[in-house]
């Protein structure tokens, strides 16, 4: 542990508690937890086609999230959480069986009357739902490259405006709830677009800068839709006004990160159009400043991974300008709309693409697979990083509230066994850890109002089952059953509920037991 009992105190030695109001949470995808879908006769989504040629697990029941999710929401309650962030999947809520459609399929009403009654059983055991519209999936009849598609954002608005409406009323009507109060439009559209078409990770027609840069600004676009359409759906009908966001995987370099929240910012911090390069440009100096100040791990690998950092930073910032994001831009200064994100969303690892980086092994080689990336259980933690990229979020927001919507530890099973991680690493020791720096960022000023961790449970993690992410492990092999602990055999569960309990409301001793 990089702390002790003087920390701590130092710390929480005031009276300084989180507030009460702070929301606690865990979080899924549709996807990576449903099942039910890319088999004989069920709805197909764009990752079918991997599937079917055995590029990726076939995901088969997943966590069967569908019909489970009471069991899940009753483990979240058991560690005191107050909110529960899941995704709809549009090749549900939209569906069609074959690959190809002549027009839009219809809305499946009874896909929304699940979903609906999903979320009103969460508010009923009291989780406030944070619902994602667009979590990586879309049908397959909307083809591999659907964010390319010239009517890629009609047929968005179309679902947007469909489930908004549909879900509130339904929980108006027949359950007696409020509509929804927070939406995430689209999950990291920042990774989705690379993912597909620089890295070739996600399912795609083809790479190309070309079609990076348009699938980037599509997705930007979406969100702006969904918001203005959200927005504009709940002022009419007069229900209470929502949140509405994205969210962005965290990163090193501001032109593939926290450039997207500056602009869809700027207007109401007063920024002009005319103003808007000077502006960003400032922003980039002080926020790769902020990152090349955090110490990072010793060694040749991590020296040379910081190299390529500086030299990538260096071309991006060449290569990347304000006109790249015109169609953003533009659309951001003709709304009708001065602000178009009520909180800013990061889902936040380790945010130093270097890191990533190995040279292939020799069985790799031998093998014609060369990898020269390394495995989610492996992934750098890094403390001074998690506390200073919140900090640096949530300078100068203007009353914009910070979440954490993604932030967690990966362990390996393979073959039903689990293998231990190399930095020796655990979920509860890093659920400690890396909390409390959370609270010393919020102390610090870091406007942090909420933290949702990955994830309830194990998950599908995009094309596998053996990168293990959950609070409660899941055994694949004898139905998906739930595990009282994660994967690794770790009570993170309980130590994440102790943590909760003593930094909300505990005196200075039990949040020493609690964190140490």
């Amino acid at each position: 542990m990089h702390y002790g009992s003087r920390e701590i105190e130092e710390t929480f030695g005031d009276d300084y508690r989180l507030d009460q109001a702070f929301c606690w949470g865990a979080g899924n995808s549709a996807y990576q937890t449903e099942g039910g879908l890319n088999g004989p006769g069920q709805p197909l989504n764009n990752w079918f086609p991997w599937e079917r040629s055995g590029k990726a697990a076939p995901t088969g029941m997943a966590t069967d999230f569908y019909h489970r999710y009471r069991e899940d929401f009753q483990n979240a309650r058991r560690i005191g959480l107050n909110h529960f962030r899941l995704g709809l999947e549009w090749a549900r809520i939209q569906p069609h069986t074959e690959m190809e459609a002549h027009s839009p399929p219809h809305f499946d009403p009874e896909a929304l009357d699940h979903y609906a009654r999903m979320l009103a059983t969460a508010r009923e055991m009291d989780l406030e739902p944070v619902v994602t519209l667009h979590h990586f999936t879309h049908p397959m009849w909307m083809g591999a490259d659907m964010w390319l598609d010239e009517d890629c954002l009609e047929l968005f608005q179309s679902y947007v405006q469909h489930v908004v409406t549909g879900i509130n009323e339904l929980l108006i009507d027949r359950y007696r709830q409020e509509p929804i109060g927070m939406w995430e439009t689209t999950n990291e559209p920042n990774i989705l677009a690379p993912a597909f078409y620089l890295l070739g990770a996600f399912p795609s027609g083809g790479v190309g800068t070309g079609r990076y840069w348009k699938a980037l600004n599509n997705l930007l676009l979406a969100h702006l839709i969904a918001y203005e359409n959200t927005h504009r759906i709940y002022r009419e009908r007069g229900w209470k006004e929502p949140r509405v966001t994205l969210a962005t995987v965290s990163l090193c370099f501001y032109w593939l990160d926290k450039v997207v929240f500056d602009i869809l910012l700027a207007r109401k911090r007063g920024v002009s159009r005319d103003e808007l390069p000077e502006y960003l440009d400032e922003h980039a100096k002080v926020f790769h400043r902020m990152a090349e100040s955090i110490p990072r791990p010793r060694g040749p690998k991590f020296k040379a991974g910081l190299y390529i950092e500086r030299v990538a930073r260096h071309g991006l910032g060449r290569y990347i300008r304000v006109e790249r994001f015109s169609p953003l831009i533009e659309r951001v200064y003709s709304s009708e709309l001065e602000q178009h994100l009520d909180l800013i969303a990061v889902d936040l690892y380790d945010p130093f693409p270097g890191h990533f980086l190995k040279l292939p092994y020799l069985e790799e080689i031998k093998s014609a697979r060369p990898r020269l990336y390394i495995h989610h259980w492996d992934w750098v933690q890094n403390l001074q990083a998690f506390r200073s990229f919140l900090k640096a979020y949530g300078s100068k927001s203007d009353g914009v509230p910070l979440h954490v919507f993604e932030h967690g530890l990966c362990n390996r099973v393979r073959n039903g066994r689990p293998i231990p991680r190399k930095d020796g690493a655990d979920r509860p020791t890093f659920l400690k850890a890396f909390l409390f720096e959370m609270a010393r960022a919020i102390k610090e000023g870091a406007p942090v109002e909420g933290y949702f961790h990955w994830s309830i449970t194990d998950n599908y993690e995009w094309g596998s089952f053996e990168p293990r992410f959950g609070l409660h492990g899941i055994d694949y092999e004898n139905g998906a059953t739930r595990s009282r602990l994660d994967s690794a055999g770790k009570d993170a569960a309980g130590a994440f509920r102790e943590i909760i309990e003593s930094v909300t409301a505990g005196s200075l001793e039990e949040i020493k037991r609690a964190l140490l």
